[in-house]
């Protein structure tokens, strides 16, 4: 075993059940974690090290990604119901500005070096002319478009390649946006249905996507070939993906039945499953308290784990 439960944490229930992404702002005074309550239109903030409910921050509506870059002190919701995306400073939670964007805006990635937000967009009705808005965070302004070749999902920025890798469910494609053309460059076809959840491995020079696809498997790519060098099946339909370098782990949620499957990437071995909760795909990751944070909706609240590894 690798985890433990060490908590439960309440969380004030909202008009509608349901949770979205979740990610981590690293303060040196302590972590704070931050989730999209969808259900609830507003943001979650929780206590890292205590596991505590903080607040929320409300009128987010329908906020679905939730991305945080704590270097850069920012940090980002997309609002589905408003087709825009907002962004806050991180230390104080203080409204910088928010920024319209094409129809039910979903998945996020951020390039540092550019200050370039990407927002990955349904469309309307979802699935349909799904594009992704390329946001200056400095202009505060839309200043690119991408047609996409499906449904978008889960994105990410890789620094060392200055590349945005983005989940298409059908086809099944990971689409590579290069940072500075703000073009989509090439695909990397996966080899199961539905990509979904995404994390990128490893470090400079050898970094690798753990894809996790709705037809039950983790795909290991390799992004330069493209190839699968790895695939390992999992118990459900996955979601979330997160990524711990330091312990080099790998955690997949998968929301039915309600459970975390946790790798080790460097011998490229499953450790263990934990069991959640049924509905259970969010989850966050805090690398400082190595906690683990798997967000219910049935019981309105999030479970907390903790590494003993």
């Amino acid at each position: 075993m690798t985890l433990r439960q060490v908590g439960f944490t309440a969380v004030p229930p909202g008009a509608k059940p349901g949770f979205d992404h979740a990610d981590t702002y690293l303060d040196p005074r302590g972590s704070r974690l931050y989730v999209a309550h969808t259900g609830a239109d507003r943001m979650d903030v929780l206590d890292c090290e205590t596991g505590s409910y903080l607040r929320s921050i409300a009128g987010l509506p329908g906020v679905a990604g939730v991305l945080v870059d704590s270097e850069n002190d920012l940090l980002f919701t997309s609002d589905r119901a408003a087709a825009r995306v907002s962004i806050l400073r991180a230390s104080d939670e203080a409204m910088l500005g928010q920024v319209a964007v094409d129809s039910r805006p979903n998945g996020l990635a951020f390039d540092p070096d550019a200050r370039n937000l990407y927002s990955f967009n349904l469309g309307e009705p979802a699935g349909t002319n799904c594009t992704a808005s390329i946001v200056s965070v400095d202009a505060r302004r839309v200043v690119a478009t991408l047609p996409l070749p499906g449904r978008p999902r889960w994105a990410g920025f890789d620094r060392e390649t200055r590349c945005v890798y983005a989940n298409i469910s059908d086809p099944a494609l990971i689409v590579v946006i290069d940072g500075d053309s703000q073009a989509i460059s090439r695909s990397i076809s996966v080899p199961s249905a539905g990509p979904h959840g995404l994390a990128i491995v490893g470090g400079p020079g050898a970094s690798s996507l753990w894809c996790a696809a709705d037809a039950g498997r983790l795909v290991v790519l390799e992004p330069k070939s493209g190839a699968a060098s790895a695939s390992f099946p999992l118990p459900g339909a996955p979601d979330v993906v997160l990524y711990d370098r330091d312990l080099g782990r790998v955690y997949v949620a998968v929301g039915s039945p309600g459970g975390v499957t946790v790798f080790d990437t460097r011998h490229r071995q499953e450790l263990e499953t934990i069991v959640t909760e049924e509905g259970a795909h969010t989850i966050g990751w805090d690398p400082v308290t190595r906690r683990l944070f798997v967000f219910q909706p049935k019981s309105c609240g999030v479970g907390i784990y903790e590494e003993s590894a």
